[in-house]
């Protein structure tokens, strides 16, 4: 036989989430002190971005930059081809474009399902945070 769940007490609940936590008031804290700070001019090259920004260690962090630096090689790519596309023969051109074009729609993929990752995290915390 299985035992009876037992009923919980409205008490003990309200007790559990009045108090708050160490850890989001260190976060708090944390969060305002960046806040304070000033910014760091972006450089263009990954190994000079901003300290604050170069030592997050989470995955998110990791995805904007390797989403960032394949946006600037996308640009520096159309860049280059505008430069180079008067001297190109038909083919060349054409492969080339082609090329570009699939660059483009990858990134913008890329970015969109970064978007939605990052809108799904923020919806995920908001209803966290109205459940507390």
């Amino acid at each position: 036989m299985t035992d009876p769940i037992q009923a919980i007490a409205a008490q003990d609940i309200l007790r559990q989430a009045g108090g708050t936590t160490p850890d989001l008031q260190a976060q708090a804290q944390r969060f305002e002190q960046l806040m304070a700070q000033q910014p760091q001019a972006q450089a263009d090259t990954a190994a000079q971005r901003p300290s604050a920004v170069s030592t997050v260690d989470s995955t998110m962090g990791r995805t904007l930059h390797t989403l960032d630096d394949a946006s600037r090689q996308v640009t520096a790519n159309m860049q280059r081809f505008v430069a180079e596309a008067p001297t190109m023969d038909l083919q060349t051109l054409t492969t080339r474009s082609m090329e570009l074009n699939l660059q483009v729609a990858t990134q913008g993929l890329q970015f969109t399902a970064c978007t939605s990752v990052a809108q799904s995290s923020k919806n995920g915390l908001q209803t966290l945070m109205k459940n507390q």
